[in-house]
Formats: structure tokens, sequence, C-alpha cells
């Protein structure tokens, strides 16, 4: 057995934790962003429309993301082979951490 698929057979059991840290890493990058936008949208309505609008997108919306999201990311990185699969989780966190660090120092 060569090191990276040694080190990918270490790692494949937590791909539903990789998954779902890559996704909610990207909800917290944009987060900011999606609610100034709905703060936006809703801002002309009564008080009592923003607060259930932002109870529905921070309960439902983003955690909808989430469910449906962790199991796609999931699924497709279990069909990559060790090599594959060890590039595309080492590449997708850090272009998530670059994309962080440029994202948020604007």
């Amino acid at each position: 057995m060569t090191l990276i698929q040694t080190l990918a057979s270490h790692v494949r059991p937590h791909t539903d934790d990789i998954a779902l840290a890559l996704v909610a890493t990207l909800l917290v990058i944009f987060g900011d962003t999606i609610n100034d936008l709905v703060r936006r949208l809703v801002r002309p309505h009564p008080i009592w429309v923003r607060v259930g609008v932002f109870i529905a997108l921070c309960t439902f919306g983003y955690g909808a993301l989430s469910v449906w999201l962790t199991p796609v990311i999931d699924s497709y990185l279990r069909t990559l082979s060790s090599g594959m699969f060890l590039s595309v989780v080492v590449g997708a966190f850090v272009g998530v951490g670059l994309l962080a660090e440029r994202y948020h120092s604007r």
C-alpha cells in the first residue's frame, strides 16, 4: 500500500465530517453577505416580518443548506480515487482558507 493510499484510508472514514466542515465554513464566510442582502430586502417591512424572515433564514435556510449540501459533497468525495480524494480535500480546505482570508480582508 502506498503512502497516499494509507493516508486516504485514514481520512476516508471522516468524509462526512469533512463535507460538513466545508459547507459550514462556506456558510460562515458568506453568511454576512446573505444576511445583508436579506436585511436590505426586508427593511421596509414591519419588525415582526423582519424577525420572522431572519428566524426562517437562520433555522431553515442555513440548516437546509447544511443538510442538503453535505451529502452531495460527501457522495462526490467517496467516488474519488485515493490520490484525487486527498488532493481535493486538501485543495478544498486550502481554497476555503484563502477565500475566507481574501473575502474578510475587504
